[in-house]
């Protein structure tokens, strides 16, 4: 237990630092209420705990996005079970809504790989910061293999689809995936249920009885 402790100071120093660093990109206030983005911070920290806890190597692999309680898993695992694995991690999280898990199962990323991927999310973030009439600071971008996805809240659908439209323009990405979603879309106040399920992905936990 004081292991997990330790490495969760450690993760939350990481992640500050990060967080600090991306202070002052955009001048827009985001759509997401400041105690959804603290609570998603947490939720961040302690999933990210619990994988470097689990193995790791598939700490090291998988990224995690957490936007008002919805996870993003991507990344690269050696075999199924480590990816099932980080599913059922991400469901015992707290205040964790929704899962969604597009983590490949291969070992075929390297180095180069991981220094393409960032150029191609660091050229869609740039083609959003450079359009006015996207709200950037509402938007999440992490790219595998080629593959951009698109997380956050958008104002409306032409916001979106300008935002998809910015992504497949990008030199080298091979595929856009959607994860965004309309700020009135009811996913956004749904509450946590407790309960872990592992059918495919992605998945939504049950309704409550």
């Amino acid at each position: 237990m004081r292991a997990f402790l330790v490495i969760r100071m450690i993760l939350v120093l990481a992640l500050t630092v990060g967080l600090n660093g991306c202070v002052g990109v955009s001048l827009d206030p985001e759509e997401r209420p400041v105690s959804r983005a603290v609570d998603d911070f947490n939720t961040r920290t302690e999933l990210n705990a619990r994988l470097l806890a689990e193995d790791p190597e598939m700490f090291a692999n998988v990224s995690t996005s957490v936007i008002e309680g919805r996870v993003h898993l991507s990344g690269n695992v050696l075999d199924e079970e480590l990816r099932l694995k980080a599913t059922e991690l991400a469901w015992q999280t707290p205040n964790v809504t929704e899962v969604v898990n597009d983590i490949e199962v291969t070992d075929r990323t390297g180095l180069v790989d991981v220094a393409r991927d960032r150029w191609i999310s660091t050229k869609v973030r740039a083609r959003l910061l450079a359009d006015t009439s996207i709200r950037d600071v509402n938007y999440t971008i992490d790219t595998q293999n080629r593959v951009v996805f698109i997380l956050g809240i958008a104002q409306n659908r032409v916001e979106l689809d300008r935002v998809i439209a910015h992504a497949r323009a990008v030199n080298n990405a091979e595929r856009v995936v959607n994860y965004a979603v309309l700020k009135d879309d009811p996913r956004r106040f749904a509450e946590p249920s407790g309960s872990y399920v592992h059918p495919a992905e992605p998945v939504v936990p049950p309704a409550n009885p």
